[in-house]
């Protein structure tokens, strides 16, 4: 065989040419538009679940979280195994399927069964299933920080949430962005028992008027207003402290009593489980 080949390019050398330069040219013309992928995909088609459950036990985590998604999730079609991690107050289920699986497919079938084992989980729990990652995974960790403090830990942490990191997503090939440190803005009610006292409250009293402050939910509508319908709206956002500070609770004696009589309202930090710093030096 080789020996032909050979004999005939000796013959056809013209042809030979002519062809090699036309495969030539067809590669430079081709090249430009080639996707290059600097880590190529070499995992099986993975899909990753991750629950966050703050204030459970790892062990609890694995008896009420891991192990009913694990349980939701085996079985399924093209599965190959299923893996988990459980930590405290997170849980982190991998779904291994056979090599060739159809990744969006999979993803789909899984979500139907989140749908179903959600009603096992309990009550603040929400399993969420990530993007769809290469095998590099994490890429870079930027930090942000403001050496004069002129800069609250909060406003940073707002900014990275709110403003840098959705300028990073809408860079072509990011699949995600997380943002953590910092100080997470809550609004905190700062009860005052002897207040509660006096006008014959409980904290749970409290507690329901300061979630009720904010909501949105339709108002209906006017059936015949000038020979038209008038929706209504009713629109009940919580933009500073005093919204909940005014929130009436009940009334006593005649007198309405709100959140602001019997509780400090301010605007502070959630927290912290821990703590990072960024080129410290010892």
């Amino acid at each position: 065989m080789f020996s032909a080949i050979i004999r005939f390019s000796l013959r056809y050398t013209s042809l030979v040419i002519m062809a090699a330069v036309l495969i030539v040219v067809f590669a430079g013309y081709r090249l430009p538009q080639m996707s290059v992928d600097v880590f190529p995909e070499l995992n099986a088609p993975t899909v990753t679940i991750i629950s966050e459950a703050g204030g459970l036990a790892a062990d609890e985590v694995e008896q009420y979280i891991t192990f009913p998604i694990e349980s939701a999730v085996n079985g399924m079609t093209g599965v190959r195994r299923v893996r988990s991690a459980s930590a405290i107050g997170l849980s982190i289920v991998w779904v291994d399927l056979d090599w060739g699986s159809d990744l969006y497919d999979a993803r789909q079938l899984v979500s139907e069964r989140l749908i179903a084992a959600r009603e096992n989980l309990p009550v603040d729990v929400e399993p969420t299933i990530t993007p769809i990652t290469s095998i590099a995974g994490e890429i870079m960790l930027v930090s942000l920080s403001s050496p004069d403090n002129s800069v609250s830990p909060i406003d940073i942490r707002s900014y990275a949430e709110f403003d840098l990191r959705n300028k990073i997503l809408s860079v072509p090939g990011i699949a995600q962005c997380v943002a953590i440190g910092g100080e997470l803005p809550e609004y905190q009610v700062l009860v005052d028992q002897d207040q509660l006292r006096l006008y014959d409250l409980t904290i749970h009293d409290v507690i329901e008027a300061a979630g009720g402050a904010h909501s949105t939910a339709s108002g209906g509508y006017l059936v015949d207003f000038q020979n038209r319908e008038m929706p209504i709206r009713q629109q009940s956002r919580v933009t500073a402290p005093a919204d909940i500070a005014n929130t009436l609770i009940r009334y006593h004696d005649g007198y309405p009593v709100t959140v602001g009589q019997v509780a400090e309202v301010k605007l502070g930090a959630a927290l912290k489980r821990g703590t990072a710093s960024e080129g410290s030096h010892e």
